[in-house]
């Protein structure tokens, strides 16, 4: 069964994983495009093997990448999934069976998973992510990082029941090079906004991250995986502000 829906993944250097997300797919639809911004390890072929529309695009951020992508679509709703996410067959199943309407955006729950485990606890479940909605009624911002997306305020937010899967990180090799990337962005967009880390901040909003993630938020409960991911949570706020403080330096 296909749906009248279009699915918009964006790429850079996923052969390991593409195949995997795009194949969850093919009974869904008939439009799964890909916007890729300059891939060298085989992710195109890959795509374009298993039926994708691939266009190549320079890097313009998250929300514009996937809003250009929103031009490419064949159909007005789109599935919004990034390479390292795949439909459960209870969702897909759900999705075939979906009477998608008009003033609404459809949101899933994510299963996450980190190195191979289940992540239960640590912040990460439940992770409610904004997948499905009209591409003329509401479109991504421009934000570099973690983008949104524009919801009119008398639009319906309706929760799908199963899963999407998500095996968020190759390696802590990998994890660690996220937290460079989002650090970095994040510090940007700081300083564009001239919101200076305050003192209590640079002290205490390392520890309070990771305090967070593995006490508040349970992650004790995930064994040594939530460990992990608490110390990076950690580190994720540190290298913030060091960057903030690098990019403050190189502008004065």
């Amino acid at each position: 069964m296909s749906l009248d829906i279009s699915v918009v993944i964006i790429t850079k250097n996923e052969v390991d994983r593409i195949g995997r997300c795009i194949q969850s797919l093919l009974a869904l639809t008939d439009d799964i495009i890909v916007i890729d911004s300059g891939s060298t390890d085989g992710t195109i072929n890959k795509a374009k093997e298993l039926g994708a529309k691939v266009y190549e695009s320079p890097w313009k951020g998250y929300g514009p990448t996937k809003n250009f992508g929103h031009t490419k679509t064949k159909y007005d709703w789109i599935i919004s999934i990034d390479a390292d996410e795949s439909l459960s067959a209870d969702l897909l199943a759900e999705m075939n069976d979906l009477e998608l309407e008009s003033g609404h955006v459809y949101t899933i729950d994510r299963q996450n998973f980190y190195l191979g485990k289940q992540i239960k606890y640590s912040g990460w479940s439940p992770d409610w992510v904004y997948r499905v909605f009209n591409k003329n009624e509401v479109k991504w911002n421009d934000n570099l990082v973690h983008e949104k997306l524009v919801i009119p305020s008398d639009f319906r937010i309706k929760q799908l029941k199963h899963k999407l899967i998500h095996d968020s990180y190759r390696s802590i090799e990998d994890h660690k090079i996220k937290v460079e990337k989002y650090a970095a962005l994040r510090a940007q967009i700081w300083l564009d906004k001239n919101n200076h880390p305050s003192h209590l901040k640079r002290v205490f909003g390392p520890l309070f991250k990771g305090f967070k993630s593995y006490i508040l938020k349970l992650g004790i409960l995930d064994g040594k995986e939530g460990w992990t991911i608490a110390k990076m949570n950690f580190h994720l706020v540190k290298r913030q502000i060091h960057y903030f403080d690098q990019l403050k330096k190189s502008k004065s």
